[in-house]
């Protein structure tokens, strides 16, 4: 009786921005939290030398928001892309966790740049999910609801 709806949008861009404000945030405290354990933030080669406020604020604002727009807008055309896009940019992430490894010149430095990238991994994936499916519960109530209207 009733079809299926299918949604235009593969998920909504304030679910990006959102994300991002969080993994700023919660990257900051873990920025600010290894500095008082007596993290350098100092790494001796890798693709940056210095990790400071700025720096995680302008490495995590800017590509979330510019590569969560670009994923929403092909996911519009293509709505499997999102799915695609939420596990490359998981696996990114977490191979990137090497870079810190490698190039720390404490544990503590090592420990707090592998959580932050930990953390922004986690922000892309929750950032870029396609939340407008319809649920199993949904699924469920639609089907006690048909059964009521017909007896």
């Amino acid at each position: 009786m009733g079809a299926e709806m299918k949604y235009k949008m593969p998920f909504n861009y304030v679910q990006v921005i959102i994300a991002t404000f969080g993994a700023v945030v919660m990257s900051v405290f873990v920025l600010l939290v290894s500095e008082a354990a007596g993290a350098s933030m100092k790494f001796t080669g890798g693709m940056f030398q210095n990790v400071d406020f700025i720096h995680v604020v302008r490495f995590i604002a800017l590509p979330f928001l510019i590569l969560g727009f670009l994923t929403f807008l092909i996911g519009r055309a293509r709505p499997g892309f999102t799915k695609i896009a939420q596990w490359v940019g998981v696996v990114v992430v977490v191979v990137s966790i090497i870079n810190p490894i490698m190039f720390a010149p404490d544990l503590a430095s090592a420990l707090g740049m592998s959580l932050i990238l930990l953390i922004v991994g986690a922000s892309w994936y929750i950032a870029v999910n396609n939340s407008n499916h319809i649920s199993p519960q949904s699924k469920l109530v639609r089907l006690l609801a048909k059964q009521d209207a017909l007896a």
